[in-house]
């Protein structure tokens, strides 16, 4: 018989807020210019090592079509949440790009739902909520018995 396992939510809402905070960095590799005839002239200026090396637009390609796919997996995730106010939270405080604190995003929260009477309160739980929401589609949920099997290893 298989014990039921117990979802550790500090864990799980940590482990989605790291991958989602990388959002913006990988759109960022996703939407730069791509120049081969201006950098292709041109070493990164290290000393010459016997590996091979790719040259700069073959590595800004790598990354551009590797943040594209974070991107549309990340995007995917935020759009799968269960309730529209999830989707919306994430989409503000991740995706667009938006450096303020928790107030400026409440204003812009309440304005996309139409809801002015919008608590600080009932902004951090809209928050953990969709949080937990969201790592359970990015697969990235971790659960009180493996976080000790992690512990006992190190």
């Amino acid at each position: 018989m298989e014990l039921l396992r117990q979802l550790d939510e500090e864990a799980t809402k940590r482990n989605a807020q790291i991958k989602l905070s990388s959002y913006r960095q990988q759109k960022s590799y996703a939407n730069a210019p791509i120049s081969p005839r201006i950098t292709a002239g041109y070493g990164d200026g290290g000393s010459v090592s016997t590996a091979p090396r790719p040259e700069y637009p073959e590595e800004q390609l790598i990354l551009s079509e590797q943040g594209s796919k974070y991107c549309g997996w990340i995007d995917w995730a935020v759009n799968s949440c269960r309730k529209y106010k999830y989707r919306e939270l994430l989409k503000i405080v991740y995706c667009e790009g938006y450096e303020e604190d928790h107030g400026y995003y409440m204003d812009k929260l309440a304005q996309r739902l139409d809801k002015y009477d919008l608590s600080s309160s009932t902004y951090f739980k809209w928050y953990d909520a969709a949080l937990l929401d969201v790592a359970e589609r990015l697969n990235c949920q971790i659960f009180k018995q493996d976080n000790e099997d992690i512990k006992k290893v190190e």
